[in-house]
């Protein structure tokens, strides 16, 4: 009975022909395959719509179907799935062509997307006038990430209900992977070249703090002497 299962699978999948025992369920086969190879393309599409865009609907509902028949949902949650398309792609197409460049941004725009809220603790901009940079930590909202482009770096985040993202220069790469891993502020700030160092000048923590406040990039600052939020109820 479960060899006959995973074979009416398969051929839901495309992967096989119907198993004998279901001589006459073809049309039925058809029928749900073709709303599968839709609905494959429909959620794909959520998360890639640059890709999409690349490739024309034609292509794209093409791809969805045969990367749903390899990597299939793992979750009712259609927005997890797509993870892997990068992978695929390079697989696949090779990274010259581009197509892996656009699958993980527009992945990591979707995560970004889908993270949780989080607002900007304001009491905690406090601790950098009063704190040393070697026990401060910059803490980043969720959604905040780092993408490997064959271009070079780009930032993704959230702000609002949108998806936004940005390509970064290598300090400031070096400065935001810094922060990501739990790096302390003078740690994040050695990890690049400071304005005002004895070292050519390419970044200006002064200018990024601006905009990481108006960009919604920084969550809050932490001491880490003290790892509790500062802000009181």
């Amino acid at each position: 009975m479960k060899a006959e299962q995973q074979a009416f699978v398969d051929a839901l999948l495309g992967r096989g022909d119907a198993p004998a025992t279901l001589t006459g369920a073809e049309r039925g086969l058809a029928a749900y395959r073709g709303n599968l190879q839709a609905l494959s393309a429909q959620a794909l599409a959520v998360a890639f719509t640059r890709l999409r865009e690349e490739l024309g609907e034609d292509e794209f509902a093409s791809l969805a179907w045969t990367f749903w028949r390899h990597h299939p949902p793992e979750s009712g949650d259609l927005g997890q799935w797509g993870g892997a398309l990068e992978a695929f792609l390079a697989e696949r197409a090779g990274e010259a062509s581009g197509l892996p460049d656009l699958a993980r941004l527009d992945w990591a725009l979707h995560q970004a997307e889908r993270a949780a809220d989080a607002e900007l603790d304001v009491a905690s901009l406090n601790l950098l006038g009063t704190t040393p940079p070697e026990s401060l930590q910059l803490l980043l909202r969720p959604g905040v990430a780092l993408v490997a482009q064959q271009a070079g770096t780009t930032l993704v985040w959230r702000r609002g209900w949108r998806g936004e993202w940005q390509s970064l220069s290598t300090a400031e790469a070096a400065f935001f992977a810094a922060l990501l891993s739990g790096a302390s502020l003078a740690e994040a700030l050695d990890a690049t070249e400071v304005k005002g160092s004895a070292s050519a000048a390419d970044f200006d923590f002064g200018a990024w703090l601006q905009a990481a406040l108006h960009k919604a990039w920084l969550l809050g600052v932490r001491s880490l002497h003290n790892p509790h939020p500062t802000s009181t109820p």
